[in-house]
């Protein structure tokens, strides 16, 4: 009874306030197609990429960035066939808290082992498994599927992409989109876990959102 209580405790936090986007499930990793064949590839432009997250509690939430560090999409017929990037989380910043002290107390809190650890995981990579035409009058092109790897946890998410191929350059956006932290082991304030104050649950729910630019090698 009692964890059917907090069970539903955090359902009604989830429905009070989180991340906006669509949300995203997982499942296990798979392996990557075999056999693809690209006709070129691009290098990813870290200064041109980025990752913004979202991540709330009952009454309010914070946003900031992650940068992408390196990557490469492999293209075949001005159509993605594969690729990787890598995610730096360990150079998260905020970027809603105006006090500087508050703001780097947010941050260092963020990346020790209650949540992301990032002494021992700096890093999260995403490899693509499968790209697809996104369904006729989508507001994006494509489907992207795969394996989001965070703190040594693999699982596949699809998400949707605006995919543009201009000459030399690729360029890959996302609208808002969620995952769920819990799935990878962030499980750090979650509703899922009993004996938590509801004032200390935090939303499981991380918003995301990708701008991925790569050139031509």
């Amino acid at each position: 009874m009692k964890r059917f209580f907090y069970l539903l405790l955090a359902a009604v936090v989830t429905a009070c306030g989180g991340p906006e986007g669509t949300k995203v499930d997982s499942t296990e990793a798979v392996e990557e197609a075999d056999g693809m064949v690209a006709s070129a590839q691009y290098v990813v432009d870290p200064a041109a990429s980025v990752i913004n997250w979202e991540g709330a509690k009952i009454a309010y939430s914070h946003t900031g960035t992650m940068p992408i560090s390196e990557g490469k999409m492999m293209v075949a017929d001005d159509k993605i066939v594969g690729g990787m990037f890598t995610i730096n989380v360990a150079g998260m910043e905020n970027t809603d808290i105006e006090d500087p002290e508050k703001s780097a107390k947010l941050v260092g809190h963020l990346k020790s082992a209650d949540f992301f650890d990032t002494e021992q995981y700096p890093v999260a990579t995403f490899n693509i498994t499968s790209v697809s035409p996104a369904p006729e009058g989508s507001d994006f092109t494509h489907n992207v599927s795969g394996n989001l790897t965070i703190k040594n946890t693999s699982r596949n998410i699809k998400i949707p992409a605006t995919v543009e191929m201009d000459g030399d350059m690729v360029k890959a956006t996302t609208p808002p989109f969620v995952i769920d932290r819990y799935q990878w082991g962030v499980e750090y304030g979650s509703g899922n876990l009993a004996d938590i104050a509801k004032d200390d649950i935090i939303n499981d729910e991380v918003g995301l959102t990708l701008t991925l630019v790569a050139k031509k090698q």
